[in-house]
């Protein structure tokens, strides 16, 4: 590095930290002065931070963390450079897009200049050094260099952010080194946390989990949530019914909360679905330019469809069933969608066709634009909560054992059949009022050890047929 290049990257850290509280407080804090809510990671990446600088432990030392554009990873790192307790300089909060553009160095140019500022090798280090590294996919070795610094510097602990299709390039040396925590959108309860400063009842939300996942009999359910009735009722008290609507549209990715006019609001989801698309996916080099320009509309027709057949798509969009796949699995690993299988042996979902959900409801809703008529609506907003419901499933029951969720693909079925190790849920989900007949069906075909409705209602049973109704009141707070 030439020595006046070297003097422009010590004089832009020097400025990074000197106006740390400044740049960290356009996310960390309000309009009105006020500290942002945190979201359910925080406490969990705090504390690992909080043994670090206590030397309680020695590991982790380095996440990264993922999720979504507009998720809100950048306020998290915010936060937590906030809520650090040490000395301003031993902390360094890199926005890697910025520096790259600004500077035209890489982030071991600017590693390596930070280290004569800290004046001591990172080897040698004995007071502990925070690194915030935002959007480490503008730097194209990102994993080598920070696997470097992690096996040279023990007392250096590294929290780097990037977007979903960045960790798609990880190595096997990375991987081993890292903890990978996943951001997801956020939930109705941290909707409000944020929104309205309202908050979260955990002890409740864990209750409604174990009722309605855990319970061996419908009955169990039923009393599960009955025993907390009142709880939930206190906690609706104060919350318009318009809320529940406001967050299907797109109260999931938190950047939206402070903007008043919807077009404007789907104006940025589009410009950050189109970023995803023409930056992350892009620069994976896995399609053609004009296999990428095909994208959007592939977006649309799964924001429009029940179920995605790769046969007859691939037709439609004048590319192979390989190459169409393909758009779908990349989709999925970016985290614009989800994928739901049918239920069935392995041959079962492979022959018929999958159901792809989106894993921000904003994302279909940005493509609805909500102009149709009243019926039409309603039947969007099912969709909606049809997503929602699906990222609730996944992002709770993920790491059980055995866990699976599939749909049933035949005529009149369910939305989603639950499996654990040993006994399946069935569960259905409907905006306004909801019959049982889909349940019903996929009952009499999977067995499940009770059936759940999830829609606008009361808490009720039909013992007869294993079956809770569960008001969206209850479920919107896992």
């Amino acid at each position: 590095m030439q020595d006046y290049v070297k003097h422009k990257v010590k004089e832009y850290i020097r400025s990074q930290i000197s106006q740390s509280d400044i740049r960290v407080n356009a996310y960390a804090l309000n309009d009105q002065g006020e500290k942002n809510p945190t979201r359910s990671l925080f406490p969990q990446i705090k504390g690992f931070i909080d043994d670090f600088l206590s030397s309680k432990t020695t590991e982790p030392r380095w996440l990264c963390i993922s999720g979504l554009r507009g998720v809100g990873k950048t306020t998290l790192l915010a936060q937590l450079w906030a809520t650090s307790d040490i000395p301003r300089d031993q902390k360094l909060y890199l926005f890697i897009d910025q520096a790259s553009q600004i500077l035209g160095v890489s982030l071991q140019d600017i590693l390596e200049v930070y280290e004569e500022i800290l004046g001591t090798p990172y080897e040698e280090l004995r007071s502990p050094v925070l690194l915030f590294l935002d959007e480490v996919q503008y730097e194209k070795n990102w994993g080598i260099i920070l696997k470097t610094l992690y096996d040279r510097a023990k007392r250096v602990f590294i929290v780097s952010t990037g977007s979903s299709a960045l960790f798609l390039q990880t190595n096997a040396d990375v991987a081993r080194r890292a903890v990978f925590q996943n951001m997801w959108p956020m939930s109705f309860t941290e909707y409000l946390q944020i929104k309205k400063r309202k908050p979260s009842i955990s002890n409740v939300e864990d209750s409604i989990k174990t009722a309605l996942f855990y319970s061996q009999t419908e009955e169990e359910v039923y009393n599960g949530l009955l025993s907390i009735q009142k709880a939930v009722e206190n906690y609706w008290i104060d919350i318009h019914r318009m809320e529940i609507d406001t967050f299907l549209k797109f109260g999931t990715l938190p950047f939206t909360l402070p903007l008043k006019n919807d077009g404007l609001i789907y104006d940025q989801i589009k410009q950050i679905l189109d970023r995803i698309i023409n930056y992350d996916i892009l620069n994976l080099g896995c399609f053609r330019s004009d296999v990428i320009n095909k994208i959007p509309a592939i977006i649309y027709t799964a924001a429009n469809s029940d179920v995605m057949s790769v046969t007859n798509l691939s037709k439609t969009f004048g590319i192979t069933a390989v190459t169409l796949s393909q758009v779908l699995d990349i989709l999925e690993k970016t985290q614009i969608m989800f994928r739901v299988y049918p239920y069935g042996s392995s041959y079962a979902q492979v022959r018929k066709p999958s159901k792809y959900l989106f894993t921000s409801s904003a994302f279909r809703a940005m493509e609805y634009g909500f102009i149709a008529n009243i019926a039409q609506i309603d039947i969007q907003k099912g969709k909606l909560l049809e997503d929602i419901v699906g990222l609730y499933l996944m992002r709770l029951l993920k790491d059980q054992p055995e866990y699976s969720l599939t749909y049933d693909s035949g005529k009149g079925g369910a939305d989603f059949i639950v499996g654990f190790q040993s006994s399946k849920i069935v569960i259905e989900v409907g905006y306004g009022k909801k019959g049982i007949k889909q349940a019903i069906l996929t009952a009499e075909k999977v067995e499940p050890k009770y059936s759940l409705v999830v829609a606008e209602g009361n808490l009720k049973m039909d013992k007869e047929k294993k079956i809770v109704y569960v008001p969206l009141e209850y479920f919107l707070l896992l």
